[in-house]
């Protein structure tokens, strides 16, 4: 919270707050003494010392508390993205071939988002394993022709590096007839027919 600049929650402004009341404090107190009774402080000091004293205390605390405690926020966060990667990528490498079907249109169509019926097993268990994300947080849906729900996704950040052509049975070159009327015929029966099919990237 101590670094974001974009949300102004209470605990920004308390921050800052405090930075301020600690900054001024210890400027009081640690003033010399040549300085002071330039500034005048003199007379603050000696009276009013102790409870200078315990507002740098109060502050200092509070500031050291929220930067340990948001650095151990980070690291956990951190810890928790590497251990997301290391299970996608695991979870990659036991791809079903109705997923890869599925991986397949983002490539076949040079598109970054889909629409996919989130009701499908192949569609549900590669958003349950990150593979797959929402497009935006609120997760909005739709509903076809037929009724059928469906959720516009995209291939996560931490996806991609892993989906390699080979792994997605994608030809490596132009495709040949072959290879086209195996995307075709491979394609998921609820998926958008398509007159024909992108060279893929």
């Amino acid at each position: 919270m101590w670094k974001d600049h974009s949300i102004k929650q209470p605990a920004h402004y308390l921050f800052h707050g405090m930075l301020w009341l600690a900054i001024a404090s210890a400027l009081v107190l640690f003033v010399p003494t040549n300085i002071g009774a330039v500034l005048k402080l003199n007379y603050v000091i000696d009276n009013y010392a102790h409870f200078i004293g315990m507002f740098f205390i109060v502050s200092s605390s509070y500031l050291l508390i929220d930067i340990v405690t948001t650095g151990l926020k980070q690291l956990r966060a951190n810890n928790l993205e590497t251990q997301q990667k290391q299970h996608i990528e695991n979870r990659i490498k036991t791809l079903v071939t109705g997923e890869r079907a599925v991986l397949r249109e983002f490539f076949l169509q040079r598109k970054t988002s889909l629409w996919l019926p989130n009701d499908e097993s192949d569609v549900k268990s590669l958003v349950s394993s990150g593979i797959l994300i929402p497009i935006d947080f609120y997760s909005q849906a739709r509903q076809d022709e037929q009724g059928n729900h469906e959720i516009e996704l995209m291939i996560s950040h931490n996806a991609r590096p892993y989906l390699s052509k080979q792994r997605l049975n994608l030809p490596q070159g132009k495709p040949s007839y072959d290879d086209i009327h195996y995307l075709k015929t491979a394609r998921p029966t609820y998926l958008a027919s398509v007159s024909h099919l992108k060279r893929p990237a």
